[in-house]
């Protein structure tokens, strides 16, 4: 399985609306406060849902409506997504391969955890809480064992179904009342604090609606200016210094260039019918070899009988003939001239009549094609839509002059920058104040400390109330360089975490940690400079760690070096389960306490690895470590 995509509205810890885009490797996410966003929370509402409006919880201050949705990419090769109102109505969906939408498959809580589970590839809530979330409340350091934290309070074997109060001895007694002191500061330091994220949030709620209000206002003029332009470069006959009439010159084209068309070849036709050629050319009669033989042989015949005499003289006679030829080739040459001058003048009132149609059909071809060309246009419905644009434009124009004129007139909209001024000032000093107080560090939960100082404050008033018998009971111990406090502090996560594991793997705790030594080993070591080398597992999941020269219980570890075990043995079992499934690992900053800054990137490198195996979300505060490359701004 592994995570894809988050978008939430209005849900504490995150930006007012945001979505985000998980890689599939190492991601970091770090929100905009000193503490880390509720990406945990949040996952398992979604993941696991209980029908009950458990995920109200992480509806944002001030918010009415909070929404989340989460999609994936389960087991099955499918993607799913998940989406809920906070504390309302939410629905399973599946991204249908064919159509790319999703279909809903259910809206009944118990039916979504079933197919979650079933086809999707969820573990157990709490397998996968305990495995495969890290957060600093899930620490060992942070259960303590037997000995109350720093006030020297033992508490005795608890009676059969009754509460057990601790006996105090004198020295405990004023330990505990200084204790008393202590935890009512850290009480009233939480709330204090609660309070001032409350107020945190809320502020900054205000300048994301402000800043929503100043954008939406900036987007509508800038709108308003965009559309403005459009119109004013819009193409019309006016601007494109075209007829009027373009536009119905331009659908008429076709048809008045089809009508030219069939009047020039009537027009052929009737030229034709009529008989009338192209152009009659008559043949100069000089160049006509009959006329002027005729003519040069009636002349030569004229002069040789001029010159001569006798019956010679008679040969001039023969020129009358050749006289008579000539002077009928003239006639005929006369004819022709007059055949061709009627000719002509129909021949030109046929080619005016077709000078007159071509040029209407070149004007007409002119005018559109340089229309036409003018706006792009190929064809004449593509032509007069680009032109009727204008037309649709002016009151989408007029729509958005009204809409800007009345956000315009509105008091509210000129007070948004002063607004905008105003949060952005008290959010930085109600941040200020509470980075100042301690708000980027860990905090006990407030009911935790309450409980503890109950216990604590019963303890004293007991303790007071029978002073001889606490000192008779538990008498002053003298110095001695001998411990007498108790050994065990802490409670021995081991048992526990193998138990969850041995499901997973179907093996006992000792088979199991034949498999999770070598490389838990190699993490615990790393982590605490090799103070230890070595660690064993009982058959009852007990741990017990070998030391230079000593063996130390789990238990008795320092909380620190406890709490690195505890890591340690966690990423390995995550590691050695990812080589069958894949599951999204999900982390606040656990280490940030817990190493040193020369040991961060061999942190950082650790999850690297773990991510090259599969899915790892580091969750962290404004002020808190990242070891991914790639960060996103929640």
């Amino acid at each position: 399985m592994r995570l894809l995509e988050l978008a939430v509205q209005g849900v504490r810890g995150f930006s007012p609306s945001a979505r985000f885009a998980f890689l599939p490797s190492l991601q970091g996410l770090q929100g905009p406060a000193d503490l880390p966003p509720p990406l945990i929370g949040l996952y398992l509402s979604l993941a696991y849902p209980d029908g009950r409006g458990a995920e109200s919880s992480f509806l944002a201050p001030g918010a009415k409506l909070g929404r989340a949705g989460l999609s994936f990419e389960g087991d099955d090769a499918q993607v799913w997504r998940l989406v809920r109102e906070l504390g309302g109505a939410g629905a399973l969906h599946r991204m249908n391969a064919q159509t790319n939408k999703y279909e809903v498959v259910s809206t009944e809580s118990a039916e979504m955890a079933q197919v979650l589970r079933g086809t999707v590839g969820l573990l157990p809530r709490d397998t996968y809480a305990d495995l495969y979330t890290f957060t600093v409340s899930q620490l060992p350091s942070k259960h303590r064992k037997g000995k109350s934290s720093a006030s020297g309070v033992r508490s005795s074997p608890s009676s059969f179904g009754h509460k057990v109060v601790p006996q105090l001895s004198a020295e405990e007694l004023v330990e505990a009342k200084a204790r008393v002191a202590v935890l009512e500061k850290e009480v009233a330091t939480v709330k204090e604090l609660a309070e001032y994220q409350f107020r945190v949030d809320g502020a900054q709620s205000e300048v994301y609606k402000v800043e929503t209000a100043l954008k939406a206002y900036d987007d509508l003029k800038a709108k308003v200016a965009e559309a403005r332009q459009q119109l004013a470069t819009a193409p019309s006959p006016q601007t494109l210094g075209l007829p009027d009439d373009i536009v119905q010159r331009v659908r008429a084209f076709n048809a008045d260039k089809k009508k030219i068309d069939q009047a020039l070849r009537k027009l052929a036709d009737e030229r034709e019918q009529a008989g009338v050629a192209d152009q009659i050319i008559v043949q100069p009669l000089h160049k006509d070899l009959r006329f002027v033989g005729a003519l040069a042989l009636g002349l030569v015949l004229l002069i040789a009988g001029a010159v001569t005499t006798g019956l010679i003289h008679y040969v001039a006679v023969l020129a009358i003939p050749a006289f008579s030829f000539a002077a009928l080739l003239a006639l005929r040459f006369i004819e022709e001239l007059q055949y061709a001058s009627r000719e002509g003048a129909k021949s030109d009132v046929f080619e005016g009549r077709e000078k007159k149609l071509k040029d209407e059909l070149t004007a007409l071809v002119s005018v559109v094609e340089g229309a036409m060309e003018k706006v792009g246009a190929t064809t004449g419905d593509e032509f007069a839509e680009i032109l009727a644009r204008r037309e649709t434009m002016v009151p989408a124009v007029q729509q958005l002059e009204a809409e800007l004129a009345q956000l315009e007139a509105d008091p509210a909209t000129a007070g948004l920058a002063g607004e905008l001024e105003h949060f952005k000032a008290e959010y930085e000093e109600l941040h200020e104040r509470l980075t100042q107080m301690g708000g980027g560090g860990y905090l006990r939960d407030a009911r935790e400390i309450q409980a503890e100082l109950e216990e604590l404050k019963e303890a004293v008033a007991e303790a007071e109330k029978k002073p001889e018998a606490v000192s008779a009971a538990q008498p002053t111990v003298p110095f001695t360089a001998v411990p007498v406090e108790s050994a065990e502090q802490f409670e021995d996560p081991a048992p526990a975490l193998l138990g969850l594991a041995g499901d997973l793997f179907a093996a006992d705790p000792v088979s199991l940690w034949s498999v999770l030594r070598e490389r838990s080993l190699q993490y615990f070591t790393a982590f605490t400079d090799r103070r230890y080398h070595d660690v064993d597992i009982g058959k009852s999941g007990a741990a017990t760690v070998a030391a230079p020269g000593r063996t130390i219980a789990a238990g008795e570890l320092p909380g620190k070096d406890l709490d690195l075990l505890y890591l340690s043995m966690r990423l390995t079992i995550v590691e050695k389960w990812s080589a069958q499934q894949q599951l999204p690992v999900i982390m606040e900053d656990v280490f940030g306490a817990l190493v040193d800054p020369a040991k961060q990137q061999l942190v950082s490198r650790m999850l690297k690895h773990l991510s090259a195996m599969t899915q790892v979300l580091q969750v962290a505060g404004k002020s808190q470590k990242v070891y991914a490359d790639d960060v996103q701004a929640v």
